[in-house]
């Protein structure tokens, strides 16, 4: 058999789907919107002309250094030739050709090539088919035929790019150039020069990247980005290209959808508060459960007792009627008060039952408040007098009236039955007054009284001060609650007064004036 889930599991079980709704709907309604602050660039303008400017000055120099290779006082010797432009960086091939093929062969000396990687061979028209090598066509026309002109580089699309410097008017020196290797020797320059320089720029934080074209980064500042810059400056030289890259800052807005978040907070309450009006519900029901055991037990236990004393007392009643009939008389009159009390348990049980399924009514007939009063007093005069509890009653109730005898009288049964279980001694006072067409009846004692937090819930079904069946004091825990619905299903009230000795009870109902009783019987 599988036990259903505690009340607590279920709270915590839907408090929980509550904050995963809200959750959700926080996540739902956020959006994230990237803003792009613009940046002071001042610095990193400055710093890309100053390289603009160092990369010229690096081409001139490096081209001046060119010419000098190529202005070797040999250039026809292969030795000679090869040791001159090994002391440059990036010459691949040195290149003597002739303009008539008559005054010699062209002199052609690889300096550095990477290894299974063929080289090309400047040649002229004319000569391109006296070499096995690679050949790349030069026009003489554009080295001899320039006024003025003894150098420059020849940069044309598919070819490699080229030096040459006119020796005479005949012969001329092409010195073929590997790009790579050029380009590497001058980012590592860059790399020492620009590190100082760079100072400036990162005062701004970045971030900010100077960048080869074999995609290494040489001065950096900030952290390394993969998306498109926002500012790109490209430095072209015939020594390579490389470019500073810069991006923006970006700030992150969050914003709510308002639609959003209200259904979800709303959905999120409406749940949290579904699981408190269950578990409420729960425990109010688990707490019903467990008085109405209570109350069966109670009950059994209220029910057992006086039968067991009806049963002893009528055996020694039977016992002692022929040699002790006074004996037999006081047992007898035990019977009948314990008949008593269990009438008065079976009527509380059976009012109970009544008010539950909402048929509790009171029926007004004429009676005297005395009368009714006395006999209820009656009832309790043995069980009084053992222990030592006078009753005490004051006022005069004796003009018939209007009210319902027998719920009186259940109210002030159930009252004084209070005060025989918890008051051990002392005088018990009742009041009464008629007065503008209303009974006020008070039942006082001088006994040990009821807290003042406890003014309404004794009032409550299967409540007491102390609810375990045998603390000391038998009870079904309904004789107030009873008590106080016949009270209001005669139109009345009854409610615990402040007093600062014992308990005060105070019964206030409808009873207006009737005729004589004599004369309702003459009717």
């Amino acid at each position: 058999m599988t036990s259903s889930p505690s009340p607590r599991a279920i709270l915590l079980l839907l408090l929980g789907l509550a904050a995963v709704v809200l959750a959700g709907g926080l996540r739902l309604a956020r959006t994230e919107e990237s803003v792009r602050v613009d940046r002071d660039r001042e610095a990193l303008r400055r710093f890309s002309g100053e390289l603009q400017s160092e990369l010229q000055r690096l081409e001139a120099l490096y081209e001046n250094h060119l010419a000098r290779v190529a202005r070797i006082p040999r250039p026809n010797d292969a030795f000679e030739a090869r040791r001159a432009a090994e002391r440059i960086v990036g010459v691949r091939q040195f290149s003597l050709l002739h303009l008539d093929l008559k005054d010699g062969a062209d002199l052609h000396v690889l300096v550095s090539a990477p290894a299974g990687e063929r080289t090309a061979v400047p040649v002229f028209e004319a000569a391109r088919n006296r070499t096995a090598a690679v050949p790349v066509l030069v026009s003489p026309e554009r080295l001899f035929n320039r006024d003025g002109e003894w150098s420059g580089w020849i940069e044309e699309p598919g070819k490699p790019l080229m030096f040459w410097q006119r020796i005479d008017s005949k012969e001329v020196v092409v010195l073929l150039i590997d790009e790579r290797a050029v380009e590497m020797a001058v980012s590592q320059w860059l790399k020492q020069w620009g590190e100082s320089r760079f100072s400036p720029v990162r005062v701004n934080g970045g971030p900010d990247q100077l960048r080869a074209r074999n995609g290494e980064f040489l001065l950096v500042e900030g952290s390394a980005q993969t998306e498109r810059p926002d500012l790109l400056l490209p430095l072209r030289s015939r020594l390579g290209t490389w470019d500073l890259a810069s991006w923006d800052r970006r700030e992150t807005h969050v914003h709510y959808d308002n639609a959003t978040l209200a259904t979800s907070g709303v959905l999120a309450v409406f749940v949290a508060s579904l699981a408190v009006l269950i578990f409420g519900q729960q425990r109010r029901a688990a707490a019903l459960a467990a008085q109405r055991v209570s109350f069966v037990n109670r009950v059994s236990h209220e029910l057992r007792t006086p039968l067991t004393n009806i049963l002893l007392n009528l055996d020694l009643a039977t016992e002692a009627l022929e040699d002790a009939p006074r004996d037999a008389t006081r047992r007898l009159d035990l019977v009948q008060e314990e008949a008593r009390r269990l009438g008065r348990l079976i009527d509380n049980v059976l009012t109970f039952s009544r008010h539950e399924q909402g048929k509790l009514r009171a029926e007004a007939r004429a009676c005297v408040p005395t009368s009714v009063i006395a006999a209820v007093v009656e009832q309790f005069a043995p069980s009084f007098a053992r222990r030592a509890l006078e009753v005490h009653c004051t006022g005069d109730l004796s003009a018939p009236c209007l009210l319902d005898a027998d719920a009186l009288a259940q109210v002030l049964a159930n009252l004084l039955s209070n005060v025989e279980k918890y008051v051990p001694g002392g005088v018990v006072e009742i009041a009464g007054t008629l007065d503008e067409g209303a009974l006020t009846v008070t039942v006082s004692d001088q006994g040990p009284g009821i807290p003042a937090e406890a003014t309404e819930r004794i009032f409550r079904p299967f409540e007491r001060l102390d609810s375990r069946v045998n603390e000391g004091a038998s009870g079904t825990g309904l004789g107030l609650a009873i008590a106080r619905d016949l009270a209001t299903s005669m139109g009345g009230t009854l409610r615990l007064r402040p007093s600062t000795r014992g308990a005060c009870f105070e019964l206030r109902v409808p009873a207006l004036p009737a005729a004589p009783l004599k004369s309702i019987s003459a009717a």
